[in-house]
Formats: C-alpha cells, sequence, structure tokens
C-alpha cells in the first residue's frame, strides 16, 4: 500500500469547506504530528474512555489494522474552538443544513520520512432535525444513527456528546460544538490505522458530519 496523494472533494462544499471546525496534525515535520495528536488526550474524561474498545488485526498481506468505530480520539478533530460551556445552550430544535461523510488520510511513509495527507466528501441529501431536552436527543430520521433515535446523553469536558441506554460505558460518543455563528456541529467518527512494519503508517478517520441551525 503506497502513501495517498491529496485530492480534490466531491461534495458541494461552496458554504463549508473541507476543513470547517477541523483540526488536523501539522505534518511538517513529521515528529510535529505525534505532537499535535497527543494533545487531545488530556481532554478525554473517564467516562468517554471506558466507551473505547476498538478490533486489532493482522491481515493475511501483512497490513497489521487497528479499528474502533465509536472514537472520541480521531486524528481529524473537532476544533477546540467550537467548545460549548453551558450544555444548557444544547436545548432546543435545530435543523440541519449540512450532512456529509468526510474521509481524512494522513500516510507515513518509513522509506522517504514523509507524510502525505487526502481529503474527500460525500454530501447526504435530505432534511433532518436534532432536538434536545434537559436529557434526552432525538434525530429525525433515525437512520442518522444506528440504535434508536431517542437517546439519554450528557455533555462531558464541553465537547464529547455521551448519547447512552441503560449504561453510560456502553453509549456512543460523538464531538458536538458550536461554531462563531452559533451553528451546533456533529462530528461522529470511525478510525482505522494501517501499519507494515518499516514500510508504511496509514491514519484514517471517516467523520459523519452534521451542521444545524437552530429553529426558530
Amino acid at each position: 500500500m503506497r502513501p495517498l496523494p491529496g485530492h480534490a472533494s466531491t461534495a458541494d462544499t461552496s458554504r463549508f469547506p473541507l476543513t470547517y471546525c477541523i483540526a488536523l496534525p501539522t505534518i511538517i515535520p513529521a515528529e510535529q504530528w505525534e505532537k499535535d495528536y497527543a494533545r487531545y488526550q488530556r481532554l478525554l474524561p473517564p467516562e468517554i474512555k471506558k466507551t473505547q474498545l476498538g478490533l486489532d488485526f493482522m491481515a493475511p498481506n501483512g497490513v497489521d489494522t487497528w479499528w474502533c468505530a465509536n472514537s472520541a480520539s480521531p486524528y481529524a478533530q473537532l476544533d477546540t474552538a467550537t467548545r460549548i460551556a453551558d450544555a444548557q445552550r444544547l436545548v432546543g430544535e435545530w435543523h440541519g443544513v449540512a450532512n456529509r461523510l468526510i474521509t481524512h488520510i494522513d500516510s507515513f511513509s518509513i522509506a522517504d520520512q514523509k507524510f502525505y495527507r487526502s481529503v474527500a466528501a460525500k454530501d447526504t441529501p435530505g432534511p433532518f432535525t436534532v432536538r434536545f431536552t434537559g436529557s434526552q436527543l432525538e434525530l429525525k430520521p433515525a437512520s442518522l444513527r444506528r440504535n434508536r433515535n431517542h437517546r439519554n446523553y450528557v455533555l462531558l469536558n464541553q465537547r464529547y456528546l455521551l448519547l447512552y441506554g441503560m449504561a453510560k460505558s456502553s453509549g456512543n460518543v460523538s464531538l458536538v460544538g458550536l461554531d462563531p455563528a452559533g451553528r451546533l456541529v456533529f462530528h461522529t467518527s470511525t478510525v482505522v490505522e494501517r501499519k507494515v512494519r518499516g514500510q508504511f503508517l496509514t491514519y484514517q478517520t471517516v467523520t459523519r458530519q452534521l451542521i444545524c441551525e437552530r429553529t426558530p
């Protein structure tokens, strides 16, 4: 597997560019990547860490893969400038203005000691709404989540939205924030890391990004 060069998005980004509310590690110099990524680990509360279960496996072609479908630590992070100081600001109804799947890939070549970065996005058409009460979240249509559309929630460290049923430890994590215009931003991410010793490392974050405006 070879490092991937940058390429353009397949989504309409005329209103919201692919860099919208997303922070990525610096790739030059290469050692800065790990330093930038490590900054976010101190923000993870214990309740969120308990939900982080990944799968590690070795493919027949020698590629070692680690996969986490409920990642609170994607390398393509929600910008910390969007943090929500008061959870009460979530309460109410929000209507969607963007729903897209964004795939970020950073690949590090051992041979030339360089990172290669790519990004692509795919828009999902159709209306949706998000409604918060003091303790529950409702998404319509329910297909926006794999689980039930009515979920208990708690906002932790001003950016981690934990959705849960009977137990928080089995809940799902999204990163949420408010942009300077007051829009609500959801990031729900799957992380895949692949490596072949002595050849390459590849970091992939697939993020469902929902952008909402408050319903009058």
